[in-house]
């Protein structure tokens, strides 16, 4: 297993994991196996990093009609998930394979404003 390293910019999101998170926190604590930082961090990579699916968030369990697809990965040093939004006839869903939803436990070191550096390893 190799590790795929990239580097991106935090961004403003829309709050929609935030909500998600506060109205089933029992899913995403089970799911994680700890109760989440409450959000998702959002990182634009220069390219398109196509999700590497290691477990999935079944929509039903959060009222949508979407999966969430979750990669295990590392943030700035700190054991994160990425978070896709996938839904199942379209396999659409999100903002798009470059920008990176990211959560944690903890809060993620260094991102205290838009545009921090971020650098993301995926263990591939």
């Amino acid at each position: 297993m190799g590790v795929l390293t990239i580097k991106g910019k935090t961004e403003k999101g829309v709050g929609h994991f935030k909500r998600r998170m506060t109205s089933y926190p029992e899913v995403f604590k089970s799911a994680f196996g700890h109760p989440p930082y409450q959000g998702t961090l959002n990182v634009r990579v220069p390219h398109k990093i196509f999700i590497k699916e290691h477990f999935r968030i079944l929509g039903h369990l959060l009222n949508e009609a979407e999966d969430f697809l979750i990669e295990i990965c590392r943030a700035n040093g700190v054991w994160a998930y990425r978070i896709r939004p996938y839904h199942p006839q379209t396999a659409q869903g999100g903002h798009g394979d470059d920008v990176i939803e990211l959560v944690s436990k903890e809060v993620i070191p260094g991102v205290e404003k838009y545009g921090s550096v971020v650098t993301i390893e995926f263990l591939r």
